[in-house]
């Protein structure tokens, strides 16, 4: 399907606690897809929000990519980036895209345009979408950038060409295509995956489950968590014991074309993420023994 295309992808967290199961998967997901195409994964700390983050988050972050073992080839903080972001919506202004409100705001004049779904397929947009992209604050009156034109701004200065997030985004897809199609910018694909339930409810960050480093903590093994977490809203085309348990090696192989991400939601396991645990271990305790010196 995407034939010699190399994808550069990102996570974006916001340093604002724990790190999330559901980042976690993204980050996952687009892992795989920056490194199953050969392209180039980021890794994006969505900070501009300064009454909200704290600098241990950035610690926190940096231990969960870790534990997950996903290497990144880019890393930056949106708050050393707050010129460039003033930069384009000056450009916007000049070009009579973009108008200043009585505060002072940046507003985008424009609107939505069609976008790809790598799961739903072609994005229309509708009267009340192109209405969300028109109306939009790119700057905020105090100067700072709001989330949807800094992420726009970034992807398209990073090249990101392949964009995976939960399906809670869709909305905001349509914002950002205004803010593409404003700045004459091609679009990225995007994947939009059903979220982590927890008792059919939405997972929030209050759940106790809801904490990757508290699964690192109780012990939980990271291809465990890997494979848990590969598994929660994606599945090889052909599902049989030959694919019970994924290697890295093989998630790289299936990810794109031997297997099919989805967008309803994908409930939390945590019987399957025990059984995943205890299945790795057995594997490389057999593994050690194998390799142990004979007597």
């Amino acid at each position: 399907m995407f034939n010699d295309t190399k994808f550069t992808t990102r996570v974006a967290p916001s340093p604002t606690g724990d790190f999330h199961i559901g980042t976690a998967r993204t980050a996952v997901f687009n892992w795989l897809a920056a490194r199953a195409s050969g392209g180039k994964f980021i890794l994006r700390i969505d900070d501009t929000d300064a009454a909200r983050h704290n600098e241990d988050s950035i610690r926190v972050i940096h231990e969960s990519m870790d534990y997950l073992g996903l290497d990144f080839d880019e890393t930056f903080r949106q708050s050393d980036r707050l010129d460039r972001y003033r930069e384009v919506a000056d450009q916007l202004l000049a070009g009579g895209l973009a108008t200043h409100a009585d505060n002072g705001a940046v507003l985008l004049v424009g609107q939505s345009s069609h976008w790809m779904d790598l799961i739903g397929g072609g994005q229309a947009p509708s009267p009340k979408h192109d209405q969300l992209a028109r109306e939009q604050v790119l700057i905020k009156g105090d100067g700072s950038p709001v989330y949807h034109f800094a992420s726009v701004v970034d992807d398209i200065d990073s090249g990101v060409n392949l964009v995976i997030r939960g399906i809670d985004h869709h909305t905001n897809t349509f914002r950002h295509t205004g803010i593409y199609k404003a700045l004459k910018a091609p679009k990225p694909f995007f994947a939009h995956v059903g979220l982590i339930t927890l008792n059919g409810k939405k997972m929030s960050k209050r759940d106790a489950a809801a904490s990757l480093l508290s699964a690192r903590d109780e012990g939980i093994d990271p291809d465990a968590m890997f494979n848990f977490l590969l598994r929660t809203g994606w599945g090889p085309k052909r599902d049989d014991k030959s694919v019970a348990m994924i290697s890295r090696d093989q998630a790289l192989e299936l990810f794109l074309d031997g297997g099919k991400m989805r967008s309803s939601p994908a409930a939390y396991d945590a019987a399957k993420l025990a059984s995943f645990d205890r299945k790795y271990k057995a594997r490389k305790r057999q593994a050690e023994k194998n390799m142990a010196p004979s007597p």
